[in-house]
């Protein structure tokens, strides 16, 4: 080997090369995978976040609709009860036929 395509570590020219490429490549796929990590965990923050509002959203329509109701039997106690009866006396016999 010539001095000229020997590194001063005794690597050939193409070894050196070879091996700073290697290296580069790593530091590369390193740095993907931490932005790709980022990515992951602005993406689980931005879905937990939605998810939190949805069920604020289905609390909140829970309960309008609970007070809704009450108000609703309140103003109608006798007829809610007949209504709750007849569903009642429907669900038995659907059930009762399964029999």
């Amino acid at each position: 080997m010539t001095t000229a395509t020997v590194e001063s570590a005794g690597r050939p020219a193409p070894m050196r090369s070879l091996s700073e490429q290697s290296g580069r490549v790593a530091q590369e796929v390193q740095e993907l995978g931490r932005v790709a990590a980022a990515g992951v965990s602005d993406a689980a923050a931005n879905l937990r976040e939605q998810g939190r509002h949805a069920i604020e959203t289905g609390v909140d329509g829970a309960r309008k609709a609970k007070d809704e109701l009450g108000d609703i039997i309140g103003k109608h106690p006798v007829k809610s009860v007949l209504i709750a009866l007849g569903v009642g006396a429907v669900v038995g016999l659907l059930l009762g036929r399964r029999s």
